[in-house]
């Protein structure tokens, strides 16, 4: 599968660093990154080679420390605890890359102007809905957050 524009225009302009893929599926991100220089990790509760194993919606937290990503995504997958939980492991000046459905023949959906609420502390990059999708990229400025 192709990956998402709205990763791979934002991330080209940024210089390679760790990344964390969350939900990352089949892996199209991943390897997209990685084929770019960037150290990625990838998790998804499917197991395949180079994905590390769990469940996201179990409400564990992520298994890193603080600060651990210049980037992570979540591209359509929701549970909603997660944005918080990205946020708590991208570093400072790191960016959060989520895109996610509001209109689908499935219950995972955000309702308009939701996806921009979970990072009202951050710095927005892009905030952008059409097309039954809801695209924020977002950059943590702030210590501690």
């Amino acid at each position: 599968m192709t990956p998402s524009a709205l990763v791979t225009e934002f991330a080209a302009t940024l210089p390679p660093g760790r990344a964390l893929d969350l939900a990352c599926g089949a892996g199209r991100h991943t390897r997209w990154l990685a084929e770019r220089g960037w150290e990625v990790v990838a998790i998804d509760r499917t197991p395949s080679p180079g994905v590390l194993v769990m469940d996201l919606e179990s409400g564990d937290p992520l298994p890193f420390p603080g600060e651990s990503f210049d980037l992570v995504l979540i591209i359509h997958f929701l549970h909603r605890p997660l944005f918080a939980e990205a946020k708590r492991v991208a570093k400072r000046g790191g960016h959060v890359i989520a895109a996610i459905h509001t209109e689908a023949k499935h219950r995972f959906l955000v309702a308009p102007g939701e996806l921009r609420t979970f990072f009202g502390d951050w710095t927005i990059v892009l905030d952008r809905e059409g097309g039954g999708v809801a695209e924020v990229i977002a950059r943590n400025l702030y210590p501690g957050s």
